[in-house]
Parts: structure tokens; C-alpha cells; sequence
């Protein structure tokens, strides 16, 4: 595999995950939806190459360049694992809250249709 090719996917796979945070911190929800398949894409091609031997030919500075896009792409996976939890506790909260709405008004009518 070729050295530069394997950069430039780690660079686009960088590129992608840190729009796929700010979209979400924005909840830009349809945005970030349009990137999971260039984001799916990207990750298996990273996959399936020969990275880890390409990597070790690499010059110092190429590796230290990998390393970068690699840690930042942890990075914002995680903050993006982290912002995905939250949202679903407070979509959860929110249907929770209401269902109950709906169990009052429900149980309100009845009384209503009784009196």
C-alpha cells in the first residue's frame, strides 16, 4: 500500500469524525447521518490495507503525522460515544415524560366522561 495513500485516508477519516462531533454538538442530526457512509467506507479501507506495515516504513515525521490523526480520531470518537449517551438519556427522559402525560390526560378524560 502505498504511504501517501494511507495518509491521506487517515487525514479524510479525521476530516469526517471531527464533523460527525460538531454536527452532533450543533444536532445537526441529517448532516451527520450524510457522513456514516463515507465515514463506513473510509474505515474499511483502512481496515483492509496492509496499514500496520506501511506505518512501520514510514519516516518518523510520517508516523508522528499517523499518530495525530490517529489520536484525534479516538478522540473525537469517544466525545462523539459520549454526546450520542447523553442525548439518548434526555430522549429517553423526554418520551418518559411523555407517556405520563399522556396516562394523565388519558385517566383525566375518563373522569371528564364520567362526571
Amino acid at each position: 500500500m502505498n504511504t501517501n495513500l494511507l495518509l491521506e485516508q487517515y487525514e479524510q477519516l479525521n476530516y469526517i469524525v471531527g464533523q460527525m462531533l460538531i454536527d452532533s454538538q450543533k444536532e445537526d442530526w441529517e448532516s451527520l447521518i450524510s457522513w456514516q457512509a463515507k465515514y463506513h467506507q473510509l474505515t474499511e479501507d483502512v481496515k483492509l490495507n496492509e496499514g500496520l506495515a506501511v506505518i512501520e516504513n514510514m519516516s518518523t515525521q510520517q508516523q508522528d503525522i499517523m499518530k495525530m490523526y490517529f489520536n484525534n480520531i479516538i478522540s473525537n470518537h469517544q466525545q462523539l460515544v459520549q454526546l450520542m449517551h447523553v442525548r439518548r438519556s434526555e430522549l429517553s427522559k423526554l418520551i418518559g415524560e411523555q407517556v405520563d402525560y399522556q396516562t394523565k390526560i388519558g385517566s383525566y378524560q375518563k373522569v371528564a366522561n364520567l362526571v
